[in-house]
């Protein structure tokens, strides 16, 4: 019978009541499980496809832009003369300066029919120009848009579906949480931890329910941290929930505020604002005519100690000169160290001086956690992340194998496990009072009672 060859598969605790709870709670990760499934093996596939395409395209990158030292390079001004030569038709965005004496200079261009960048980098394509700092010959041109690692990016965050995939994620991630509390609460080691041993020879059903309980117990904490602070690029948890309590709405700028937010600055293929920033206003700058060129903002940059960095061009007639220094960007690598200062363009004068401090909590814990989550903290943190997405993978791959072998003979694949009905809607409840946190998550766990009610429990003679 189907319960009795579940029963035999959970092992709950011996205490009837805890073990009957212990059913109603597995039954409900089954449930996630379930869903989340499918949208977890993509994510983690497309996350770890995107770690390992960074070290290709970088090396690639770097062997195709590199020059050869000379004795002084050209002004920036000369540089941007030559881009704007070469390229009539295209409005200039974005200066960054070479690395090093031997590295290219780079623009970022965009065809002036097109609109700016959006939230989560949402926006128009488009080019970027690798010119020779000493004899301003362009060298190479990409769209980053259409990179392999973008393309991944854009499967990662939204199924190419746009808004719906985005909602689809948002929902899995949400529920992704649930089934990791509720999976913490089922392999807690109730006999003591040495019950966690693996026998990895014979691939007995006993073993694999082993080594998805030890590498869940295992990446618990890397697995919220994953799910949480992917979530911040979400269009409804993210950008209208979580995103304005960790945002600066109330900055003072000296000087009037434009209507432009800092996500204007971000392209397609070059997300460069901090989180924290994107829903801020951007400074305006006095009125008059723009005196404020290249080559002054980066002798500005380097005077106020700014070594690796690059420079936005005003956005409009009252835009601002920006320098920024991010780990969102790759600029550098210890978000403590962001900056983002803007210039007047009539007078030079500092509007703004936004540094790591003067984020909000929330703003802090996003600057630091989504560098890390991408990767893009050292060598370190890609082989960290690296390890940490293939121990994902086995936790999933496992859970998988475990619903094969214990699908129930001749019944719907789908069959959940048996629970009491009081102790079910105990386990549900929570599961939805937890779900109030991820409102899109929270429907799908409410789709799911009465799925449950009207047909599942019916069809099955598993009553609530």
């Amino acid at each position: 019978m189907l319960s009795t060859a579940i029963n035999k598969s959970v092992s709950p605790p011996t205490d009837k009541q805890n073990g009957r709870f212990y059913q109603a709670v597995w039954r409900w990760h089954y449930y996630a499980g379930l869903l989340v499934m499918p949208f977890m093996l993509i994510l983690l596939l497309s996350g770890l496809l995107m770690l390992l395409s960074k070290p290709p395209e970088s090396l690639f990158a770097q062997s195709s832009i590199q020059v050869e030292e000379n004795a002084k390079p050209l002004p920036a001004s000369q540089l941007l003369a030559k881009v704007r030569q070469h390229y009539p038709d295209a409005s200039v965005k974005l200066y960054i300066a070479p690395h090093n004496a031997s590295s290219a200079a780079q623009f970022y261009l965009q065809p002036a029919a097109h609109h700016q960048g959006g939230h989560a980098g949402h926006g128009a394509g488009g080019e970027q120009v690798f010119i020779h700092p000493y004899n301003g010959e362009i060298l190479a041109s990409q769209q980053p848009a259409h990179s392999l690692y973008n393309w991944l990016k854009d499967l990662h965050g939204s199924l190419f579906l746009g808004k719906l995939g985005d909602a689809l994620i948002e929902t899995a991630a949400g529920l992704g949480i649930l089934m990791v509390l509720s999976g913490l609460y089922l392999a807690w080691p109730r006999t003591g931890w040495r019950a966690l041993s693996i026998n990895l020879r014979p691939a007995s059903r006993s073993q694999w329910r082993q080594v998805h309980k030890v590498v869940g117990l295992l990446v618990t904490l890397p697995l919220l941290f994953f799910l949480l602070s992917g979530l911040a690029w979400t269009n409804v948890w993210g950008g209208m929930l979580v995103q304005p309590w960790g945002s600066l709405p109330g900055t003072s700028f000296k000087g009037a505020k434009s209507a432009q937010q800092h996500q204007s600055m971000n392209h397609t293929g070059m997300h460069q604002v901090p989180w924290a920033m994107e829903q801020t206003l951007m400074p305006a700058s006095a009125s008059g005519p723009q005196t404020l060129e290249l080559d002054q903002v980066i002798a500005i940059a380097a005077q106020q100690g700014l070594s690796s960095y690059r420079v936005h061009f005003p956005l409009d007639d009252s835009g601002v000169w920006t320098i920024s220094a991010t780990t969102m960007a790759g600029d550098i690598n210890n978000p403590l160290q962001e900056r983002i200062v803007h210039l007047d363009k009539s007078n030079a004068a500092v509007l703004a001086d936004i540094r790591f401090a003067d984020y909000p909590l929330m703003g802090q814990a996003m600057a630091a956690s989504i560098p890390f989550h991408q990767g893009d903290l050292g060598v370190w943190n890609w082989l960290l992340n690296v390890l940490l997405v293939c121990l994902i993978l086995l936790l999933s791959i496992s859970g998988l194998i475990l619903w094969w072998k214990r699908r129930p003979k001749r019944r719907a694949l789908a069959a959940p496990p048996p629970a009491r009905p009081s102790y079910s809607k105990v386990a549900a409840g929570l599961m939805l009072l937890a779900a109030l946190c991820f409102p899109l998550s929270a429907l799908a766990i409410l789709m799911i009672i009465t799925l449950d009610w009207l047909v599942m429990s019916r069809r099955l003679a598993l009553a609530w």
